[in-house]
């Protein structure tokens, strides 16, 4: 892997890392609702529409799912 492939897959996973967490802070203090806080996860997953069938693409959508399966999952 390249140097700028590496930098480019260490951004987005701090990128991801720290959205993750700012919703789910921001969930636990109650300044987002449930369905607020899925609301951003399904714009998120909306917005990989085009690059769904990279494997970075779908390893983003995995961990959205697993997120909305989880702490936000519409059950509570």
């Amino acid at each position: 892997m390249s140097d700028a492939n590496s930098s480019a897959n260490g951004t987005s996973l701090a990128g991801g890392a720290i959205a993750s967490v700012l919703v789910e802070t921001l969930f636990d203090k109650g300044i987002l609702s449930l369905d607020e806080s899925r609301g951003v996860l399904d714009r998120a997953l909306r917005s990989l529409g085009p690059v769904m069938q990279t494997p970075e693409g779908f390893a983003a959508a995995q961990f959205i799912g697993s997120l909305q399966r989880g702490k936000f999952s519409a059950r509570g």
